[in-house]
């Protein structure tokens, strides 16, 4: 006869989770959640090196025209003009950067609430059943 072995995170006291669809419900909610960060993290990602790469070739184009420059002076306003583009690249690209971070987790709060009251809904039915 198998010796049964007792779970030791889970005592007698501890809740018990709601089974069959509720479960796999709540299972499918939390994967979705992981999915949308992972999502949002990799987009994220892809956004910065992006940038990372137009503004890496905005620097070397700089340093072409510095070195094609004859004068002082033309290599004085070049230097200029690319920090003052580079301020303003920098300033969109964080506005737009956390305007999608706001959005995404505007979406993803909204679906997690909508499954959380789906889930709700199914437990409270099966209660009063």
């Amino acid at each position: 006869m198998p010796k049964k072995i007792s779970d030791t995170l889970a005592p007698a006291t501890w809740p018990r989770w709601p089974v069959g669809p509720e479960g796999r419900s709540l299972m499918l909610s939390m994967a979705r959640f992981q999915a949308d960060m992972l999502e949002t993290a990799l987009r994220g990602q892809i956004e910065v090196l992006t940038f990372m790469q137009n503004r890496s070739e905005q620097h070397l184009q700089l340093w072409e025209d510095l070195l094609k420059s004859d004068y002082a002076r033309d290599g004085f306003d070049l230097y200029c003009s690319f920090w003052r583009n580079a301020f303003q690249d920098y300033s969109d690209e964080a506005e737009r950067f956390t305007r999608m971070g706001a959005q995404l987790a505007t979406q993803t709060a909204k679906r997690v609430s909508e499954e959380q009251e789906d889930l709700t809904e199914k437990v409270a039915r099966q209660m009063v059943m």
